[in-house]
C-alpha cells in the first residue's frame, strides 16, 4: 500500500454514514406518507397498504446492517460510535413499529376510528422533522433548526399522548369487549412509534450537545 493510500485509508468516512442516514430518513418519510394515505382510505379486506409498509421495512432493515457493517469497518467516526449506533437503532424501531402498526390493523380486521388517522398524521410529520434534524446535523454546520426539529418532535409526541387518552376515552364507552381489545392494541402500537421518534430526538439532541 501506498503512502497516500495509508494515509487515506485513516481519514474520516463521515460521508458514508451521513449518506446512510439520509437514506434511512428519506425512507421513513416515504413509508409514513404511504401509511397515512392508507389510513385516510381505510380498506380492512385489502392488505396492500400492510404489504407496502413490509417493504418499507425490509428496506430500513438493510439499510441499518449497511450501517453496522460501515461502523465494523471504519476506525473513525463522524461522531460517537455508540451514538451512532443508539440513532440506527431507533430509526429503525420507528420503521419497525409502523409496520406492526400495519400489519395489527389487517390481521385484526380493526374497525376505522379518528384516531388512526390522527396518529398517521403525527407520525409522518415526526418523520419530516427527522429527516430534516439529520440533514443540518451533516457537519453540525446549523444547530439551531436541529434543535427546532427536536422541539418539534416533542411536541408531536406530547399530542399523540392527547390523542391516545381521548381514543381510549371513546373506545371504553363500547360494550364489544373484543372490538375494545384489538383497537386498543392498535393504538397501543400508533403511540409507541411516536415514543420512539421522540427517542430518535433525544439522541439527535445529545450528539448536537456534544459536538456544538
Amino acid at each position: 500500500m501506498g503512502f497516500a493510500n495509508f494515509i487515506r485509508a485513516f481519514q474520516p468516512k463521515d460521508k458514508i454514514f451521513y449518506v446512510l442516514f439520509e437514506k434511512v430518513t428519506e425512507n421513513l418519510v416515504a413509508m409514513s406518507t404511504d401509511f397515512h394515505k392508507g389510513m385516510l382510505n381505510f380498506d380492512n379486506n385489502d392488505d396492500s397498504m400492510m404489504k407496502l409498509m413490509s417493504e418499507y421495512e425490509h428496506k430500513n432493515d438493510d439499510l441499518t446492517h449497511e450501517i453496522f457493517v460501515e461502523l465494523g469497518k471504519n476506525f473513525i467516526t463522524p461522531f460517537d460510535r455508540e451514538d451512532i449506533t443508539e440513532l440506527a437503532t431507533g430509526l429503525d424501531d420507528i420503521a419497525d413499529y409502523i409496520f406492526a402498526s400495519a400489519k395489527y390493523i389487517f390481521m385484526y380486521k380493526s374497525p376505522e376510528t379518528k384516531a388512526y388517522s390522527e396518529f398517521s398524521l403525527l407520525i409522518q410529520k415526526a418523520c419530516l422533522e427527522i429527516q430534516t434534524a439529520m440533514k443540518h446535523l451533516n457537519g453540525f454546520t446549523n444547530m439551531p433548526a436541529v434543535k427546532e426539529s427536536c422541539i418539534k418532535i416533542n411536541s408531536i409526541e406530547n399530542i399523540a399522548d392527547d390523542v391516545l387518552t381521548n381514543a381510549m376515552v371513546q373506545l371504553f364507552e363500547s360494550d364489544d369487549a373484543i372490538n375494545v381489545i384489538k383497537v386498543k392494541s392498535v393504538l397501543d402500537y400508533l403511540e409507541i412509534v411516536t415514543d420512539k421518534a421522540e427517542d430518535v430526538a433525544n439522541t439527535i439532541e445529545n450528539i448536537m450537545i456534544k459536538y456544538s
